[in-house]
């Protein structure tokens, strides 16, 4: 990735993602970007979503990162611009899963990772969600590993330099229709649930509603390093 990979990000959002929107009349409030890798990335949560009759916040900057990634590395990438209803990573029957599902059988896809958005202060740098290992068996290793490399780790002492694996509530869908448990279950490709905490993901400190918050460019640009090269290996 270039070195203005935290220019990139924002300028995208900035200019491309209406959270509080509706879509446009005819169009809908995802984008799918073409790619020449095996690999999909997902981000159904970069603009708000209805879930359980309210509007639930974005998980800012992932509908961003999942374009930049896409276009750094030739992967595939969809991802909401606008507010979705219903909530793809809750519910099955979404206009989003129907496209996702078409661009696994016609892309021949091998792995979806499927990015997310955790609070600044989850304890833990970026959680990896695959239903306990049954989601992504022929990459759940190789992920964890790519992260190890870039100085993330189960066992690691730091909460920001933290990899938790499967842990309570970021399992990657074992609980309730995800997008992670939708492409294993209903689709049979490897698909994993990404978390990033805020730290890693946000690139502007005015996009958290808190005065203590400031991004950590160093931890952002090896998380980011890690998902690249995870996406290199397939």
């Amino acid at each position: 990735m270039t070195n203005d990979w935290a220019r990139r990000i924002s300028q995208f959002e900035a200019a491309q993602v209406r959270h509080a929107d509706d879509p446009l009349p005819g169009q809908a409030a995802f984008r799918y970007r073409p790619g020449t890798r095996p690999v999909l990335i997902s981000a159904p949560h970069g603009a708000y979503h209805w879930r359980q009759d309210y509007w639930k916040r974005p998980d800012g900057y992932t509908a961003a990162l999942a374009h930049v990634l896409a276009e750094d590395t030739g992967a595939h990438a969809l991802y909401t611009v606008r507010r979705i209803r219903p909530d793809p990573n809750f519910e099955d029957d979404s206009e989003y899963k129907r496209m996702l599902a078409r661009l696994l059988r016609q892309r021949h896809i091998r792995l979806v990772l499927d990015l997310h958005g955790a609070s600044p202060e989850r304890e833990f740098a970026l959680a990896l969600g695959t239903m306990d290992g049954q989601s992504c068996p022929n990459y759940e290793a190789i992920i964890i590993q790519t992260f190890r490399e870039q100085a993330f780790a189960p066992d690691h002492n730091h909460a920001l330099d933290r990899l938790a694996v499967n842990p309570l509530h970021f399992k990657g869908g074992t609980l309730q229709h995800t997008v992670t448990r939708f492409v294993w279950e209903q689709c049979r490709v490897n698909a994993a649930q990404v978390e990033l905490n805020a730290y890693l993901r946000v690139v502007r400190s005015d996009a958290v509603n808190t005065s203590t918050f400031a991004p950590d460019p160093i931890r952002q640009r090896r998380a980011i390093t890690a998902l690249i090269n995870i996406i290199m290996t397939v």
